[in-house]
């Protein structure tokens, strides 16, 4: 099976969705019957700013992209990054990742000149590809009731941790001074790991954390660059009695990433909405207990690694269910290794194998 795999640039912005790609990418790249095929966007890739590359990246895909494919002989491509071009001219099959529907779901959360082009995009891909992937479960159900689909043209295929390294001891301590440095790190702490944008609802956290700060000495480190919403978070910070508590840590090595999550009290996860949740899978191969918002994809993800509240928005719930978890060590146990235990669900070999068996029903029955 000659698999081209074409991401759309996330690999280069770092992204979950770049993550997932590079990971899938490498596995993949581990089983004979695949022959991976290289993109070839290099003139694309140099044109700045980014508003002008998506424009020439729309054009590329509709000239020189199926020249290539036609070139390479490829029989599947991947979009995973849900962006096709409208017209095909190669006999190769298109499989298209849509990794949620925010743009339905929670439109307030992005900025209001994107949602046009988030929704033409995704509409796109569900007409144009032969196979829709999605992250969980729940997403699946979404995009069959919104777009109408037959439940095999839909399969769902879990994304799996972002594999950081394992960091020594000596390397440990470290990191330790370097974090204690830079982020003025001193006290034991609780961690979000995400974009600070308005979907992942920080500013929740923030009001929940100002509580629990009366009761604990503790830090809460946000690790995330800054995204659509993100003054409401500062501002929230700003506002807040024990405002020297908060950590925006901002980009974070993969090193110093691991390290951040082995030595956390607990994981705070409280999104409105997500299509599956990369860092919940990372917080549980470190046995990190968490606290969640309760929604469809975290449940699922998480299971009874997770410790929930009902509504994402109610900043005192979530104080209480990180005032619980911290003040119960068998709590924190139980989540923990509930959290190792699931972890093993999305090792990257499995998952694979379940987009190789993706691809060869495409092409076998699409």
């Amino acid at each position: 099976m000659k698999l081209l795999l074409e991401d759309g640039f996330s690999v280069e912005k770092g992204t979950g969705v770049g993550r997932y790609t590079l990971n899938l990418a490498r596995e993949l790249g581990k089983y004979p019957e695949v022959e991976i095929l290289p993109p070839a966007r290099n003139l694309v890739r140099k044109i700045r700013p980014s508003s002008a590359r998506r424009l020439a990246y729309a054009a590329w895909l509709e000239t020189g992209f199926q020249t290539q494919l036609l070139r390479l002989e490829a029989d599947v491509i991947h979009f995973t990054n849900y962006l096709v071009p409208r017209n095909r001219k190669s006999k190769a099959r298109f499989v298209a990742s849509i990794h949620d529907l925010t743009a339905w779901k929670l439109p307030d959360s992005l900025p209001r000149t994107y949602i046009s082009y988030i929704r033409k995009a995704i509409t796109r891909a569900v007409n144009v590809a032969d196979l829709i992937l999605c992250p969980s479960a729940s997403i699946r159900t979404e995009v069959i009731e919104r777009f109408g689909l037959a439940q095999e043209k839909v399969r769902s295929a879990w994304n799996g941790d972002s594999r950081l390294p394992e960091v020594s001891a000596e390397r440990c301590e470290e990191l330790r001074r370097q974090l204690a440095s830079r982020l003025r790190l001193h006290k034991p702490y609780i961690l979000f790991v995400g974009t600070l944008e308005r979907r992942k609802n920080v500013t929740t956290l923030v009001e929940a954390f100002a509580r629990v700060a009366e009761e604990f000495d503790l830090q809460c480190v946000m690790v995330g660059k800054p995204g659509f919403g993100f003054p409401e978070i500062r501002s929230s910070i700003e506002n807040q009695s024990f405002r020297e508590r908060y950590i925006l840590a901002g980009f974070v090595t993969d090193e110093e990433l691991a390290w951040l999550y082995a030595h956390a009290e607990l994981f705070a996860f409280p999104s409105w909405y997500e299509g599956f949740g990369t860092p919940l899978v990372e917080a549980m191969c470190f046995g990190l207990p968490i606290v969640a918002s309760r929604i469809p994809s975290t449940e699922e993800v998480a299971a009874g690694a997770a410790v929930y509240y009902d509504s994402p928005s109610d900043h005192d719930a979530l104080a209480g269910k990180i005032v619980d978890v911290l003040n119960s060590t068998e709590l924190r146990r139980g989540l923990g290794l509930n959290g190792k235990q699931r972890s093993e669900k999305f090792n990257w070999g499995n998952l694979a194998r379940t987009h190789i068996d993706a691809y060869r029903y495409c092409l076998n029955a699409c």
